[in-house]
Protein backbone atom coordinates (compact mmCIF):
# COMPACT_ATOMS: atom_id res chain seq x y z
CA UNK A 1 0.00 0.00 0.00
CA UNK A 2 1.55 3.39 -1.13
CA UNK A 3 1.96 6.43 1.08
CA UNK A 4 -0.69 8.55 -0.74
CA UNK A 5 -3.25 5.85 -0.12
CA UNK A 6 -2.30 5.69 3.58
CA UNK A 7 -2.48 9.47 3.83
CA UNK A 8 -5.94 9.48 2.27
CA UNK A 9 -7.12 6.82 4.71
CA UNK A 10 -5.61 8.76 7.62
CA UNK A 11 -7.27 12.04 6.57
CA UNK A 12 -10.53 10.20 6.00
CA UNK A 13 -10.27 8.70 9.51
CA UNK A 14 -9.39 12.06 11.11
CA UNK A 15 -12.35 13.73 9.44
CA UNK A 16 -14.75 11.22 11.10
CA UNK A 17 -16.57 12.10 14.21
CA UNK A 18 -15.06 10.89 17.45
CA UNK A 19 -17.85 8.30 17.89
CA UNK A 20 -17.28 6.99 14.35
CA UNK A 21 -13.54 6.77 14.91
CA UNK A 22 -14.14 4.65 18.05
CA UNK A 23 -16.49 2.35 16.18
CA UNK A 24 -14.01 1.99 13.33
CA UNK A 25 -11.17 1.26 15.79
CA UNK A 26 -13.22 -1.40 17.56
CA UNK A 27 -14.12 -2.99 14.24
CA UNK A 28 -10.48 -3.04 13.22
CA UNK A 29 -9.46 -4.68 16.52
CA UNK A 30 -12.23 -7.28 16.14
CA UNK A 31 -11.16 -8.06 12.57
CA UNK A 32 -7.50 -8.41 13.58
CA UNK A 33 -8.44 -10.65 16.52
CA UNK A 34 -10.64 -12.80 14.28
CA UNK A 35 -7.88 -13.17 11.70
CA UNK A 36 -5.34 -14.03 14.45
CA UNK A 37 -7.69 -16.65 15.87
CA UNK A 38 -8.46 -18.07 12.43
CA UNK A 39 -4.93 -18.19 11.12
CA UNK A 40 -2.86 -18.89 14.23
CA UNK A 41 -4.74 -19.85 17.40
CA UNK A 42 -7.24 -22.37 15.99
CA UNK A 43 -4.65 -24.49 14.10
CA UNK A 44 -2.43 -24.42 17.17
CA UNK A 45 -5.37 -25.48 19.40
CA UNK A 46 -6.20 -28.34 17.04
CA UNK A 47 -2.58 -29.50 17.03
CA UNK A 48 -2.41 -29.21 20.81
CA UNK A 49 -5.59 -31.28 21.23
CA UNK A 50 -4.26 -33.98 18.88
CA UNK A 51 -0.96 -33.98 20.74
CA UNK A 52 -2.77 -34.42 24.08
CA UNK A 53 -4.75 -37.35 22.70
CA UNK A 54 -1.59 -38.93 21.29
CA UNK A 55 0.16 -38.45 24.62
CA UNK A 56 -2.75 -40.06 26.49
CA UNK A 57 -2.67 -43.04 24.08
CA UNK A 58 1.08 -43.46 24.49
CA UNK A 59 0.71 -43.23 28.27
CA UNK A 60 -1.91 -46.01 28.20
CA UNK A 61 0.31 -48.21 26.06
CA UNK A 62 3.24 -47.52 28.38
CA UNK A 63 1.20 -48.57 31.43
CA UNK A 64 0.15 -51.76 29.60
CA UNK A 65 3.78 -52.57 28.79
CA UNK A 66 4.76 -51.98 32.41
CA UNK A 67 2.05 -54.37 33.60
CA UNK A 68 3.23 -57.00 31.09
CA UNK A 69 6.82 -56.52 32.20
CA UNK A 70 5.80 -56.94 35.84
CA UNK A 71 3.90 -60.14 35.03
CA UNK A 72 6.85 -61.56 33.05
CA UNK A 73 9.32 -60.74 35.81
CA UNK A 74 7.00 -62.35 38.36
CA UNK A 75 6.94 -65.59 36.32
CA UNK A 76 10.62 -65.78 35.40
CA UNK A 77 11.52 -67.88 38.43
CA UNK A 78 8.42 -70.11 38.16
CA UNK A 79 8.83 -73.48 36.44
CA UNK A 80 5.61 -73.77 34.44
CA UNK A 81 6.28 -77.51 33.97
CA UNK A 82 6.82 -78.15 37.68
CA UNK A 83 3.49 -79.95 38.21
CA UNK A 84 3.88 -81.92 34.99
CA UNK A 85 7.39 -83.00 35.99
CA UNK A 86 6.16 -84.15 39.38
CA UNK A 87 3.31 -86.10 37.77
CA UNK A 88 5.67 -87.67 35.23
CA UNK A 89 8.06 -88.71 38.00
CA UNK A 90 5.17 -90.25 39.96
CA UNK A 91 3.96 -92.13 36.86
CA UNK A 92 7.47 -93.41 36.16
CA UNK A 93 7.78 -94.61 39.75
CA UNK A 94 4.40 -96.36 39.58
CA UNK A 95 5.28 -98.00 36.26
CA UNK A 96 8.54 -99.26 37.74
CA UNK A 97 6.67 -100.59 40.78
CA UNK A 98 4.25 -102.50 38.55
CA UNK A 99 7.11 -103.84 36.46
CA UNK A 100 8.93 -105.06 39.56
CA UNK A 101 5.73 -106.58 40.93
CA UNK A 102 5.24 -108.56 37.73
CA UNK A 103 8.85 -109.75 37.84
CA UNK A 104 8.38 -110.91 41.43
CA UNK A 105 5.17 -112.72 40.50
CA UNK A 106 6.73 -114.67 37.63
CA UNK A 107 10.11 -115.36 39.23
CA UNK A 108 8.88 -118.77 40.38
CA UNK A 109 7.86 -119.76 36.86
CA UNK A 110 10.12 -121.60 34.46
CA UNK A 111 11.54 -119.18 31.91
CA UNK A 112 10.42 -119.58 28.27
CA UNK A 113 14.01 -120.38 27.24
CA UNK A 114 14.36 -123.19 29.77
CA UNK A 115 11.00 -124.88 29.32
CA UNK A 116 11.62 -127.03 26.17
CA UNK A 117 14.97 -128.30 27.42
CA UNK A 118 13.58 -129.08 30.84
CA UNK A 119 10.65 -131.06 29.45
CA UNK A 120 12.89 -133.09 27.14
CA UNK A 121 15.56 -133.78 29.78
CA UNK A 122 13.00 -135.10 32.25
CA UNK A 123 11.48 -137.21 29.49
CA UNK A 124 14.80 -138.79 28.50
CA UNK A 125 15.32 -139.87 32.10
CA UNK A 126 12.34 -142.17 31.68
CA UNK A 127 13.52 -144.91 29.30
CA UNK A 128 10.02 -146.24 28.73
CA UNK A 129 8.79 -142.91 27.27
CA UNK A 130 9.18 -141.71 23.68
CA UNK A 131 8.85 -138.09 22.50
CA UNK A 132 6.54 -137.78 19.48
CA UNK A 133 6.44 -133.99 19.02
CA UNK A 134 7.38 -130.73 20.75
CA UNK A 135 5.84 -127.57 19.29
CA UNK A 136 6.29 -123.92 20.18
CA UNK A 137 3.11 -121.85 19.91
CA UNK A 138 3.29 -118.10 19.11
CA UNK A 139 3.72 -115.86 22.17
CA UNK A 140 0.53 -114.08 23.22
CA UNK A 141 0.29 -110.61 24.74
CA UNK A 142 -2.05 -110.79 27.69
CA UNK A 143 -4.93 -108.31 27.66
CA UNK A 144 -5.75 -106.79 31.05
CA UNK A 145 -8.78 -104.92 29.74
CA UNK A 146 -7.76 -101.46 30.93
CA UNK A 147 -4.63 -100.35 29.16
CA UNK A 148 -3.53 -98.24 32.09
CA UNK A 149 -4.38 -97.52 35.66
CA UNK A 150 -4.61 -93.77 36.38
CA UNK A 151 -2.49 -93.07 33.31
CA UNK A 152 0.18 -95.56 34.41
CA UNK A 153 1.15 -97.90 31.59
CA UNK A 154 0.98 -101.54 32.62
CA UNK A 155 4.13 -103.45 31.55
CA UNK A 156 3.58 -105.96 28.74
CA UNK A 157 3.18 -109.55 29.89
CA UNK A 158 3.46 -112.44 27.42
CA UNK A 159 2.21 -116.01 27.63
CA UNK A 160 4.50 -118.62 26.01
CA UNK A 161 2.80 -121.92 25.17
CA UNK A 162 4.38 -125.24 24.38
CA UNK A 163 2.56 -128.34 23.08
CA UNK A 164 4.11 -131.74 23.69
CA UNK A 165 3.10 -135.28 22.72
CA UNK A 166 4.77 -138.45 23.97
CA UNK A 167 3.92 -142.11 24.51
CA UNK A 168 5.02 -145.02 26.66
CA UNK A 169 4.25 -147.04 29.73
CA UNK A 170 1.25 -145.67 31.62
CA UNK A 171 2.83 -145.81 35.10
CA UNK A 172 6.08 -144.28 33.87
CA UNK A 173 4.02 -141.54 32.22
CA UNK A 174 2.33 -140.74 35.54
CA UNK A 175 5.74 -140.60 37.20
CA UNK A 176 6.92 -138.11 34.58
CA UNK A 177 3.86 -135.90 35.06
CA UNK A 178 4.40 -135.98 38.81
CA UNK A 179 8.00 -134.85 38.30
CA UNK A 180 6.73 -131.86 36.33
CA UNK A 181 4.40 -130.96 39.17
CA UNK A 182 7.23 -131.13 41.72
CA UNK A 183 9.62 -128.83 39.86
CA UNK A 184 11.06 -125.98 42.03
CA UNK A 185 9.93 -123.52 39.39
CA UNK A 186 6.51 -124.19 37.95
CA UNK A 187 4.83 -124.03 34.58
CA UNK A 188 1.09 -123.74 34.14
CA UNK A 189 -0.74 -126.82 32.85
CA UNK A 190 -3.30 -125.73 30.30
CA UNK A 191 -4.42 -129.03 28.78
CA UNK A 192 -3.70 -132.73 29.35
CA UNK A 193 -5.12 -135.52 27.17
CA UNK A 194 -4.30 -139.20 27.79
CA UNK A 195 -5.18 -141.96 25.34
CA UNK A 196 -4.75 -145.57 26.44
CA UNK A 197 -5.91 -147.91 23.65
CA UNK A 198 -3.36 -150.63 24.43
CA UNK A 199 -2.78 -150.77 28.19
CA UNK A 200 -0.25 -150.43 29.76
CA UNK A 201 0.92 -148.19 26.88
CA UNK A 202 -0.62 -144.69 26.50
CA UNK A 203 -0.21 -141.44 24.59
CA UNK A 204 -0.21 -138.03 26.31
CA UNK A 205 -0.84 -134.66 24.72
CA UNK A 206 0.30 -131.96 27.12
CA UNK A 207 0.01 -128.17 26.67
CA UNK A 208 1.74 -125.92 29.20
CA UNK A 209 2.70 -122.29 29.34
CA UNK A 210 4.85 -119.85 31.25
CA UNK A 211 4.93 -116.06 31.49
CA UNK A 212 7.58 -113.44 30.77
CA UNK A 213 8.00 -109.74 30.16
CA UNK A 214 9.51 -110.29 26.72
CA UNK A 215 8.03 -111.57 23.47
CA UNK A 216 10.93 -113.83 22.46
CA UNK A 217 10.19 -117.36 21.28
CA UNK A 218 10.50 -120.27 23.65
CA UNK A 219 13.96 -121.74 23.62
CA UNK A 220 15.53 -118.84 21.80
Amino acid sequence: MTMPVLEKISRWYDERLRRERIVLLVCAVVIVAFLFNLCLFQPFAVQRSAAKKQRALLQTELETLKLQETAILARKDIDVDHDNKLRLAALDAEAERLHQQLKNNIINLVSPQEMPTLLKELLTQQKQLRLISLENLPPELLDFGEKDVQDVAIPALYRHRLRMEFSGDYLTMLKYLRQLEDLPRAMVWEKVEIESDDYPDATVRLQVYTLSLTEGWIGG
